[in-house]
């Protein structure tokens, strides 16, 4: 079991607390050719359920995505069932001699350093520091990869888009729509620009495992 690091904004770290995201998807390196598809599930030799101890494998070679082993077999760079990611989120930490201004002690604010989330709402005067900035000490989220597969981005079913945490009412003017679908291939266009080529996509499906830094 390896644990790694991974990123996920604001409102994507809300939806893994709240338990509406089970799953997340993650562009290639490097596309491979458009009549590239030996992920297909009608292949014989099709079987997610079973992964070697190195990783998900699948054949490739390191021109299509940069990395492979002596048979030129890709691993996935996300890991397998059972590895583990920390959540890197935005954040900062409570400074008392900024923040406090309660004349008595003790008083209700946070003890100085104490790790503050922008998922929950905290808020203060101190500028949030970047995701990518945080250390695995200060990350509370820990999730269990449970799948690994490919697909093309546009096959996502709504139940799966449901499951990246896109079930949510339309925001009038902002381009939402009620189904769950166009919700996420419009917020993937926010983040990646014009999906017109219909990329290949990592689908990484993971459980949480603790909210509050530990290992439940």
């Amino acid at each position: 079991m390896k644990q790694r690091p991974i990123i996920f904004n604001t409102e994507m770290v809300q939806a893994i607390v709240d338990g509406r995201k089970t799953q997340t998807r993650r562009m290639f390196k490097a596309q491979p050719h458009d009549d590239w598809a030996p992920f297909s599930k009608n292949a014989e030799w099709y079987t997610p359920t079973i992964i070697d101890k190195r990783g998900f494998y699948q054949p490739a070679n390191d021109e299509v995505f940069g990395v492979s082993d002596e048979d030129c077999a890709f691993v996935s760079p996300f890991g397998t069932i059972g590895d583990q990611f920390w959540v890197r989120e935005t954040w900062r930490q409570f400074n008392s001699s900024d923040e406090c201004g309660c004349s008595e002690y003790p008083c209700g604010c946070p003890n100085n350093g104490t790790v503050l989330f922008k998922a929950t709402g905290d808020s203060g005067e101190s500028k949030w520091k970047p995701s990518i900035h945080m250390p695995r000490s200060c990350a509370r989220i820990l999730l269990e990869v449970t799948a690994v597969r490919v697909e093309r981005l546009d096959d996502i079913s709504e139940q799966d888009a449901k499951a990246e945490g896109f079930d949510y009412p339309a925001v009038p003017g902002m381009g939402w729509k009620l189904n769950a679908k166009h919700n996420f291939l419009f917020a993937w266009d926010k983040i990646y620009g014009n999906r017109s080529s219909n990329p290949f996509v990592w689908v990484i499906e993971f459980k949480v495992i603790s909210t509050t830094g530990g290992e439940e």
